[in-house]
């Protein structure tokens, strides 16, 4: 696996506990930490220097790169948010896990907006049921339409509600607006690792073992800190702590950080053989085509 970023271990970089005022401008936004101090995102932001990307003048006429305000910010323009970082954005995002219901899979048909997917919930249902095993995510079954339930033993018992979670419940019941539970992916407790890891892999045993193994370093939730810090304890789910300490404990992975990808070279068929990249660290340039070709064979 190639990464462009740096390595990054949340377990060993994750201040969970530390308070605004351990931080240098008591941890407010600065234009390298665009989320605060403590934001769990590397390298990473609105605007990767050295790596500019094209973006449509907006409304004000003016490029992004001479505006000072938000008036480019139009539905015409695509600002991507990048981290340069082991793990990428899966260690800075808030975790709401929310399936898609069979209205979404077919909005032309339904409304005559967009287009219909060429596959239905039905399709995608198994792999939600996997994912949400592996991960963790906590929420309720409640029929909603178009909010599809998970089996069950699939999803994790939600949190209680706060106080003002119940206050809102309370008043939008009297109007007939349902409240529930999110379906977030966090550990409210323990995964169940003599089950889930057989479930996920019955041909598999090496790498059950080393799932089982892994979903025993998680602890369930503090509830003390932001998710976007990172998460010391492993109880949200980032690949840095979820995929990638199971796969290198089954020796079929390897990780090359700092490796900027610039080809893909191809053969006659046009089919993928392997990649050029950039180390970062040196600015040399590199192959990886041994890493590559087995990738595209798996």
């Amino acid at each position: 696996m190639l990464e462009a970023g740096r390595r990054y271990d949340p377990v060993e970089e994750t201040p969970m506990f530390n308070p605004p005022t351990s931080a240098p401008l008591r941890a407010a936004a600065t234009p390298d930490k665009n989320f605060g101090f403590y934001d769990a995102t590397v390298d990473g932001g609105w605007r990767e220097p050295g790596e500019p990307y094209m973006i449509k003048r907006g409304e004000s006429g003016r490029k992004w790169e001479e505006a000072r305000d938000t008036s480019v910010h139009t539905d015409q323009n695509f600002i991507w948010w990048r981290s340069r970082m082991l793990g990428g954005r899966t260690n800075h995002w808030g975790r709401f896990s929310f399936r898609m219901g069979e209205y979404d899979f077919k909005p032309r048909s339904r409304d005559g907006l967009g287009i219909d997917w060429p596959f239905d919930y039905a399709d995608l249902a198994p792999y939600y049921d996997k994912v949400e095993s592996l991960i963790g995510v906590f929420g309720s079954n409640e029929g909603l339409e178009n909010t599809p339930n998970s089996p069950p033993g699939v999803l994790l018992p939600p949190p209680k509600p706060r106080a003002y979670e119940l206050l809102a419940k309370k008043a939008c019941a009297g109007l007939g607006i349902p409240v529930i539970p999110s379906h977030v992916a966090i550990l409210s407790q323990l995964q169940d690792h003599l089950r889930i890891p057989a479930q996920l892999h019955p041909d598999s045993p090496a790498m059950a073992k080393a799932l089982a193994d892994n979903m025993k370093t998680r602890l369930a939730c503090l509830w003390a800190t932001e998710c976007g810090r990172g998460c010391a304890v492993k109880a949200n789910y980032q690949s840095t702590t979820v995929h990638i300490p199971p796969a290198l404990a089954t020796g079929n992975l390897d990780i090359i950080t700092d490796a900027m990808v610039r080809e893909v070279s191809v053969d006659a068929a046009g089919r993928a053989t392997g990649l050029h990249y950039v180390d970062t660290a040196t600015v040399s340039m590199l192959d990886a085509r041994s890493f590559a070709t087995a990738a595209v064979r798996a």
